[in-house]
């Protein structure tokens, strides 16, 4: 019985004759190489980010502003500042104006985090007491981010400040007497506004060549969830080579090898500064690295949100048949290809060799079940064996209920729908088939918004409707049968989440909620590097169908290309899972296979960045956790509070609605503990607080 790939087939016909129109993606990815814009593909996976152009340097200024001590009005304002024990859990990013490179960088980081924050744009808005102290005299912020530290923008041929020296004073006293920490992306040599100790070295622009960039014990410390020794690839930057004035309270972070390109610094007051001497932008791998470990330096782990790393692998349609793709590219459907015992025990064999308890998740359709089957494992057992080899097999793997026959759900009725959903559930548990409780993946994301003009055409382009256009009698049937989560795709804007990590509440049913993938380009009907490297030319090469590389690419760009791609959605925290298909798994020559490939290849590469482990997650945990990101930004949107305060060690939170947040740097009675970090999910009745024991960090 061969999948059903109507959508897809459809979608590559309309591909080759030219009748789809693409958009460039954003992502996080790697930076872009030269070259026509690339598409993203529905169904295929992303290809190329942005190119953010590098901040031009800083400009050269002398002097510095003077810390207020004499009788001026600077005292004054140094006096309103006050001194307080308490601070709020939330960040303050300060700017010059809308043009500000550091601002998405710094958002796109929090954002990530689900951390609380404020944006001041230093050229039109005056810094005031009151833009850091309440009524109460509770400080505001607790983090000072500056997305540079001069803080100096241009205007025409001028440049001018953002802050003068009465702002920067009540900014300075703030972070003395409040005891918070200041952290900066980007800064040079010089002593304007005031002096981190550097003095310079050079400086130079770094295209797509990296410089890498390593840490020293003071930035290990620092930035403790890498690995000892790391080199970070810095791409796209402009950087200034400094060193440090001798006799200064400064230690270096960071380095090339010889100069210093970061550095921890005590003001002459007592204040506790860091700052990178090279630009970074929010599409680029060496952010994804670093700018969570100056967020958690500046608020000593005290935020809201948290950062993990995860990396889930779906492979779709077991024992069902693929199509299959072959090199000089025609697509054979009947037989196609089907996996065989060997490629099972194979499987087995390579996920365990990733060590860190690994499973993969396999999406099931148990038409193909053979109910007479034994239990025996095949090393070397064809297709007939493979039914056997998955009831020996059955506790390496997580399980996915991806329908009994493989049918598109978009238009199918309630009985229908609800028979493929009980009737594959119940032939995988005939067989010993524990599946991820409460989680569908429909087929080819069927039923959820994404279909042709006419849901019954199986030959037109599909088209995303929308959520509103899923097919309610699939929603009433999974949600009778007990499934909460329902996999969304990152290919389709309805399926994409408003915050990161989060999931969809189903706008036709709230129980219910969507939960995206990320497809990738490692084509479903492929298996083995000759096919896919002829699939991949044929769309991104310089004769491709959208031509984007300029030469045609070996396997082993391809894939270290696609795995740097996968490394910066890990990276960056992300929970949701890389979608492959069975034709993946067939082993090619060595036990290699296309997804053990893959897989492998991010683990190594997060790996050498990474000290942290790298988290997998069953589906149900998946979604229970995507269900917890949605409802802490639902207390952030809500206006939850968390105030630390430093005399008791307590963190208090409260909220004017129910619900539950995620707590950064607090020990509570659900904490969880990842590398040197703690998260404490709090469950908040509306309007009644909570306190808990703070733990920041040194």
């Amino acid at each position: 019985m061969a999948a059903a790939r109507t959508s897809v087939r459809a979608l590559i016909a309309a591909l080759c004759a030219g009748a789809l129109a693409i958009a460039a993606v954003p992502s996080a990815a790697v930076a872009k190489p030269a070259g026509p814009k690339a598409p993203h593909v529905p169904g295929f996976g992303q290809v190329a980010p942005p190119r953010v152009k590098p901040p031009a340097p800083l400009p050269k200024r002398t002097g510095k502003v003077t810390i207020a001590k004499a009788k001026t009005a600077a005292k004054t304002a140094t006096k309103a500042a006050g001194l307080n024990d308490r601070t709020a859990l939330r960040a303050l990013v300060v700017a010059t104006n809308q043009d500000d490179f550091g601002v998405p960088t710094w958002k796109t980081t929090l954002d990530r985090l689900g951390a609380a924050y404020d944006v001041l744009y230093s050229a039109s808005t005056p810094l005031t007491v009151d833009s850091l102290v309440r009524a109460d005299g509770t400080g505001k912020y607790n983090a000072i981010l500056l997305t540079n530290t001069m803080l100096v923008y241009a205007d025409g041929g001028s440049y001018l400040n953002g802050l003068d020296a009465g702002e920067w004073n009540i900014l300075w006293a703030y972070e003395r007497n409040f005891g918070v920490r200041q952290a900066a992306l980007y800064t040079s040599y010089g002593s304007w506004p005031e002096d981190y100790c550097l003095r310079s070295a050079g400086e130079t622009s770094i295209g797509d060549t990296p410089l890498d960039v390593s840490l020293t014990s003071a930035g290990a410390g620092v930035f403790d969830y890498l690995k000892a020794g790391v080199t970070v690839p810095v791409v796209q930057s402009y950087v200034y080579k400094t060193s440090i004035a001798p006799g200064c309270a400064a230690d270096p972070i960071a380095t090339d090898g010889t100069n210093v390109l970061g550095v921890r610094s005590t003001s002459t007051d007592g204040r506790e500064r860091l700052a990178l001497t090279f630009t970074l932008n929010q599409y680029l791998l060496q952010s994804d690295v670093l700018v969570y470990g100056l967020v958690r330096w500046a608020t000593k782990g005290l935020f809201l949100g948290e950062q993990r790393h995860f990396l889930n692998v779906d492979i779709d349609d077991w024992f069902n048949t693929a199509d299959h793709y072959y090199p000089d590219g025609h697509i054979e459907y009947d037989p196609g290809f089907k996996v065989t015992a060997h490629d099972m025990v194979n499987l087995d064999q390579r996920q365990d060799a990733l060590g860190n308890g690994f499973k993969y998740n396999l999406a099931f359709n148990g038409a193909d079940i053979d109910p007479f089957a034994g239990n025996q494992c095949s090393p070397n057992g064809g297709i007939n064996e493979l039914t056997a080899t998955t009831k020996c097999l059955a506790g390496d793997f997580r399980w996915l209920n991806h329908t009994l026959n493989h049918p598109e759900l978009n238009h199918t009725s309630y009985a229908d729908t609800y028979a493929e959903i009980l009737d594959n559930r119940n032939a995988g548990a005939a067989i010993g088939l524990t599946e991820s409780a409460g989680v569908l993946k429909t087929p080819e994301y069927s039923g959820l918004g994404v279909y042709t003009v006419d849901p019954d055409d199986d030959t037109g382009v599909p088209v995303d409707h929308g959520l509103q256009g899923s097919n309610p009698e699939l929603l009433r049937a999974a949600k009778d049968l007990g499934i909460k989560y329902l996999h969304g795709n990152f290919s389709f804007a309805s399926h994409q989440p408003a915050h990161f990590n989060a999931s969809i509440p189903h706008p036709l049913e709230p129980t219910v909620e969507i939960v995206p993938d990320w497809p990738t380009n490692i084509a479903y009907f492929v298996t083995t590097p000759e096919e896919e490297t002829a699939f991949y030319n044929s769309f991104y090469g310089p004769d491709g169908k959208f031509p984007y590389w300029p030469t045609n690419r070996t396997y082993e760009q391809i894939l270290d290309y696609e795995t740097g791609i996968a490394l910066q959605h890990v990276a960056a925290g992300g929970v949701n899972t890389h979608t492959f298909h069975i034709a993946n798994v067939n082993d090619y020559g060595n036990g290699r296979t296309l997804v053990t490939d893959w897989t492998e290849a991010v683990a190594a590469k997060f790996a050498e960045l990474y000290a942290v482990p790298l988290l997998n997650l069953d589906w149900a945990d998946l979604g229970a956790y995507a269900s917890e990101r949605t409802a802490h930004f639902g207390q952030l949107s809500a206006g939850v509070e968390a105030v630390y305060d430093r005399s008791t060690g307590e963190v208090t939170v409260s909220s004017p609605a129910a619900g539950t947040v995620q707590v950064g740097g607090v020990q509570g009675a659900n904490s969880r503990s990842y590398g040197t970090d703690v998260t404490t999910p709090i469950v908040l009745a509306a309007g009644t607080a909570v306190t808990v024991t703070a733990a920041p960090r040194a």
